[in-house]
């Protein structure tokens, strides 16, 4: 009795094998890479609050320093990339791109919203660009989607 033919069956199963598992692989590393951008955006959101309400009444913050916390808490995202707006009760200061705000001398808060009491929030949007829609059907070129992570701190000025 002869014996089937089995030429090429480990090539198949590899092939079957393996494209999902790349698949689950650069998954795995694209999540990974999204959940450190968000935890990195919160924590550097967080700082630039926390900066403007310690110093509150008692000193004046520019925006250019709040613009510096928030750049040097953040290290891998790109200021150019980044969009901040920073509210106090009066007024809002927006810095689209981070860098924009370079250099900017002006008060923030000013002195009618950095009295004890008042609230700061501090926000930002940052675009993540991952690898996983090159993957989804239909693309055709190669291109990596935009998802908007967006965070926000509110702290209030205790001093």
């Amino acid at each position: 009795m002869r014996q089937p033919r089995r030429k090429g069956q480990t090539l198949v199963e590899f092939a079957l094998v393996c494209i999902p598992l790349i698949f689950i692989l650069i998954s795995i590393v694209e999540l990974s890479r999204f959940m450190w951008s968000y935890h990195t955006l919160a924590f550097a959101v967080e700082r630039g609050a926390r900066y403007a309400v310690v110093h509150g009444q008692t000193s004046t913050t520019s925006v250019s320093a709040v613009a510096s916390i928030i750049r040097n808490a953040a290290p891998g995202l790109d200021p150019g990339q980044l969009t901040v707006a920073l509210r106090a009760a009066s007024a809002t200061r927006n810095c689209a791109p981070l860098s924009a705000c370079d250099g900017v001398a002006s008060q923030w808060p000013d002195s009618t919203s950095n009295s004890p009491g008042q609230s700061i929030t501090v926000e930002a949007v940052y675009p993540f660009r991952s690898a996983l829609s090159m993957f989804w059907p239909g693309v055709g070129a190669v291109r990596f989607g935009v998802v908007n992570m967006g965070a926000a701190a509110t702290e209030e000025i205790r001093y």
